[in-house]
């Protein structure tokens, strides 16, 4: 076979042709694979720093309580969990339990839930009445507020012990600077037998055990 001179330049202008088809192809990849790299950076910087399911309050209880109990602070803990693992209805604030009545029986350790909880409204004649105690012996230990208790007159230098009340609600207690008090919720019939028991002696009070504490 015999090669003409003239025949290579012809053929380093085909391989140069070749080559600038191929460099279009090229520049897409490349420009795909820099969008696939940006898009790569962008959404794990994103998902790096997931924002925290912060921790709250729940409300639990830390013994068993039955149809009618009237709950107290003795009856309530509190436990942190997650907000997003909270049932509706779960209740994170003790105080919005304090005082009602459990409406079913509830195991010990359980969340305690709005639902389960009833208020105990105050009849249209009943009254709340602050009364002073005596500073030294009148207020039992612990909390008292939605407590139940009996309230005794101690006469003049122990003179005489007698029941005045049973079984009164204790709306709110408190004792600072020497002083004594609590306000009870009673019939408004009483309330003159009060102040006058209050006036004639000194009170105290004793505090109902709930049935099974």
């Amino acid at each position: 076979m015999v090669w003409h001179a003239d025949a290579g330049p012809d053929l380093r202008s085909l391989r140069s042709r070749a080559g600038s088809m191929r460099r279009p192809g090229s520049l897409v990849l490349w420009a795909a694979a820099a969008v696939l790299a940006l898009a790569a950076v962008w959404g794990g910087g994103g998902s790096a720093h997931p924002t925290p399911d912060p921790l709250v309050q729940a409300v639990v209880l830390r013994r068993p309580v039955a149809p009618g109990h009237r709950i107290a602070v003795a009856d309530l803990a509190l436990q942190r969990v997650t907000r997003s693992s909270l049932a509706p209805g779960e209740l994170t604030d003790p105080a919005s339990a304090m005082g009602r009545l459990a409406a079913v029986a509830v195991p010990a350790g359980s969340p305690l839930m709005a639902p389960e909880l009833v208020d105990q409204r105050a009849a249209p004649t009943d009254r709340d009445i602050a009364l002073r105690l005596d500073s030294v012996s009148g207020l039992p230990s612990g909390p008292l507020a939605g407590a139940r208790a009996d309230l005794y007159a101690v006469g003049p230098g122990r003179s005489g012990v007698r029941l005045v009340m049973r079984n009164v609600l204790v709306v709110a207690a408190s004792a600072a600077d020497g002083t004594a008090s609590a306000t009870l919720r009673v019939p408004g019939r009483i309330v003159r037998p009060l102040i006058e028991a209050e006036a004639g002696a000194s009170l105290r009070l004793v505090t109902v055990q709930a049935a099974g504490s």
